[in-house]
């Protein structure tokens, strides 16, 4: 009899590795329309979702909450997206450690079994020197075109 693993992803090494979980996610964009299925899954109570409009406000949001995925527009009002990884990468980072913003997210115990907070660029249109710059940047991905649940699910379990 095979053992039947659920809400896991094995892979090729027959290691378990946690699926990618969202419970709390971060919009940075002045343009929520743009979320539609995103902001679908939050009424719905599948997601926590949160919107900043602008990169101050991010950066504001990233100092005392702790989320599981932000997604940055490129097209920021105030600053560039892209610009913006390089001051909200280290604060989300520090996030997942400091005691006083509700203690550490992993335990030595589960160690490389638990996804990383992940920062993506979302933009309308490919770029390819924007995708370059933002993972230069230090961002988990980009993205572009519309963006569905599954879509972050994948872009999260790549990230790892």
């Amino acid at each position: 009899m095979i053992p039947i693993v659920l809400n896991a992803i094995v892979p090729e090494s027959g290691a378990q590795v946690r699926e990618p979980r969202m419970r709390e996610l971060v919009i940075v964009s002045p343009a929520c329309e743009r979320f539609g299925e995103l902001v679908a899954a939050g009424e719905r109570g599948d997601v926590g979702l949160h919107f900043c409009v602008d990169g101050r406000s991010a950066l504001r949001m990233a100092r005392r909450f702790r989320a599981d995925v932000w997604l940055v527009a490129a097209d920021l009002p105030d600053i560039s997206g892209i610009d913006l990884l390089e001051m909200l990468i280290p604060v989300v980072a520090q996030g997942g450690v400091d005691p006083l913003r509700g203690g550490a997210r992993i335990s030595l115990d589960q160690a490389g079994g638990v996804l990383r907070s992940g920062v993506f660029v979302v933009s309308e249109t490919y770029s390819f020197e924007d995708e370059q710059r933002a993972l230069q940047a230090g961002a988990a991905g980009y993205l572009t075109g519309p963006i569905s649940m599954d879509l972050l699910r994948e872009a999260r379990a790549g990230a790892t």
